[in-house]
């Protein structure tokens, strides 16, 4: 009768204990919004990284140029920071040309940062370039003015117009301390300064995005107080820039998005301008984390219309911990996968597989078997396939083409022919799209209908020469086969007598609880000896037992009648003893018994037994 594998698929959340694995999401196309939405990142750093022989490997680890490694990993757009005469030239402004230059080349767009100082301008420093340490306010006015023009001026001289401009850094508190500071009355002259700016960006080309940059994108009401008092005194911006680090927030990832997706929707509203998030940053360490918080945040930044979102020198190596390369591989970590859509999340389990046909010592018929595995997993239409193993060979895979589409179970007709008489042993493996795999216990069946005999009776089976010893009764001549359980820590070599013949070498490889099978043809029907003999170095594996198939439609067999002497272990409860002419014996004596085994009042077994 045909018979026909039924896999049984079952999507279900459940736990499995000490298995860590990380599932993979898309969570947004990345194609879709390649014009819409800049995945970016600043590289401010990268020239004098170069400059120190810093060397970056992709995802594969090939050392390529940094920003071919960058476009590769989802990111379309540049921000550069400038600074006006910085020591060493590093972001100055030839250095920002240069720079430029290599982005354009690789199609990406640009963003300029200005810090309007020799160095790092941030909420706690705001220093004045040292040219201009002296000048008025309306000197001031007037320098940003021309230094903007002359950055803005030379990038286009080489051919590059910047899509955005960042008049400032982080101007928490306004620039320029503290004659711009705006917490300490000067924020009519950061107005000025800002108003500067962007004519100068403006005068170039107007359609340079300008954009007044501050920190804390989770705090509303800085930003509320801050563009509520620019706009009284007239600036005019074109977007509004926001720096998001949980690290600085001290949010969790989360609450980090809520608050800045609501403090973003707030402002779009109350002013009419757009907000990026144009500085984000994670621990390079926590890969994972970082990961699941960047997509997070582009996914709901895309959602809601906004233009983009630029991770801070994700490509920093030089003990800068927000990075997102491994400083260990040099390669980009999960984090920068977040730009490509992708999210890794790390799960205490992925998968579950357990075998339900045939169960653990269960016997079928033979010919073609029914095979059945359970699979769960913990995201939805992930099972790719399912392949199933009979002892050492692959029986068959089943491949699950679009599970969501069928929902959480699927079924499919599969034939597993010509399964033969004896022992064997069945296990499936589940793989999901990302190539993750789980594997089920390996179950013992049996094909065709056997009788167990039990333990063995052992003598010296430590040693070379030792046997084990069964009776066996059989109906019928013919054709049997013999499967030993057994365990053994090395290869035992071993030889199999049936009555004092030798049948047959066998040897009994490492494993634990595993069947071996032996062939047997018997002459005549009645009572015989089995007997293995350790034939190595070592004796004997430790056989737990043995179970006979009879081949040719014989009955089953019986435990016969042991004959011959043998030592065996003590008895747990030997009530009466015989001599070997068969008359009982009320005590043993010197020589050998026959020993009748009684177990709650049945008698179970008659062993022989040297005193």
């Amino acid at each position: 009768m045909q018979r026909n594998l039924l896999l049984i698929m079952l999507m279900t959340w459940a736990a499995m204990s000490g298995h860590a694995v990380t599932v993979t999401d898309t969570i947004f196309n990345r194609k879709a919004h390649e014009t819409d939405f800049a995945f970016g990142a600043d590289v401010g750093f990268v020239s004098q990284m170069e400059s120190w022989g810093t060397k970056w490997l992709d995802k594969n680890g090939r050392q390529k140029d940094i920003l071919q490694i960058l476009k590769e990993q989802g990111i379309n757009n540049v921000r550069l920071r400038v600074w006006v005469n910085p020591s060493g030239g590093w972001c100055g402004k030839q250095d920002v040309v240069k720079m430029a230059k290599r982005v354009k080349a690789k199609g990406m767009g640009v963003m300029l940062s200005f810090h309007y100082s020799d160095s790092w301008a941030d909420p706690g420093t705001q220093d004045c370039p040292a040219a201009w340490k002296d000048h008025t306010v309306a000197q001031l006015e007037q320098d940003v003015y021309d230094h903007t023009k002359d950055v803005i001026t030379a990038l286009q001289a080489a051919g590059i117009t910047p899509r955005w401009a960042q008049i400032g850094n982080e101007t928490k508190r306004g620039m320029f301390y503290p004659t711009c500071q705006t917490n300490k009355g000067g924020t009519d002259n950061f107005a000025r300064m800002l108003k500067a700016g962007i004519k100068a960006c403006h005068d170039c080309d107007s359609s340079i995005i300008t954009i007044i940059h501050l920190p804390d994108g989770h705090d509303n009401s800085l930003y509320r107080s801050m563009f509520d008092a620019l706009k009284s005194r007239g600036v005019k911006w074109d977007m509004i820039g926001m720096s998001a680090y949980p690290r600085w927030s001290h949010l969790d990832g989360p609450t980090m998005i809520t608050k800045v997706m609501a403090n973003i929707k707030d402002l779009e509203k109350r002013y009419g301008t757009k907000v990026m998030v144009v500085e984000t940053g994670h621990y390079w360490n926590k890969a994972i984390e970082g990961n699941n918080y960047l997509v997070g945040l582009m996914d709901a930044l895309i959602k809601n219309g906004d233009p983009g979102c630029f991770y801070w020198e994700p490509e920093s190596m030089a003990g800068y911990d927000l990075g997102a390369w491994d400083q260990n591989t040099k390669r980009p970590n999960e984090a920068m996968d977040a730009y490509l859509g992708i999210k890794h999340t790390e799960v205490a389990w992925l998968m579950k597989a357990s075998m339900q046909t045939p169960k653990v010592e269960q016997t079928v018929e033979p010919g073609e078997l029914t095979m059945e595995a359970r699979v769960q997993h913990q995201r939805k239409g992930r099972i790719q396939s399912v392949e199933f193993h009979i002892d050492k060979k692959t029986a068959g895979t089943y491949k699950v083409e679009d599970i969501a589409a069928v929902g959480t179970v699927a079924t499919s007709a599969f034939t597993v022919p010509d399964v033969t008489i004896g022992p064997h042993t069945a296990w499936a493996k589940a793989t999901d799209n990302a190539k993750n795999t789980q594997i089920t216990d390996t179950v013992t069946f049996f094909v065709g209908e056997s009788a167990l005999m039990g333990d063995a009776t052992i003598e010296n089976g430590d040693k070379k020469g030792g046997t084990a010893r069964w009776g066996l009764k059989l109906d019928a001549a013919g054709k049997y086969r013999l499967a030993f359980k057994y365990s053994s820590p090395t290869l035992r070599g071993t030889e199999l007598r049936v009555n004092g013949d030798s049948i047959a070498r066998t040897y009994f490889y490492k494993d634990t609880d595993t069947y071996q099978t032996v062939d047997i043809e018997v002459s005549e029907a009645g009572t015989h000896i089995l007997q293995l003999t350790a034939t190595g170095t070592t004796g004997l594996p430790d056989i737990s037992s043995l179970r006979i198939f009879p081949l040719e439609g014989q009955m089953l067999p019986t435990r016969g009648e042991p004959t011959g002497v043998k030592y065996i272990k003590e008895l747990s409860d030997c009530t009466h003893y015989y001599n070997l002419n068969g008359t009982p014996s009320s005590m043993p004596h010197r020589g050998i018994n026959i020993v009748r085994e009684t177990i709650n009042g049945s008698i179970r077994s008659y062993k022989i037994k040297r005193y």
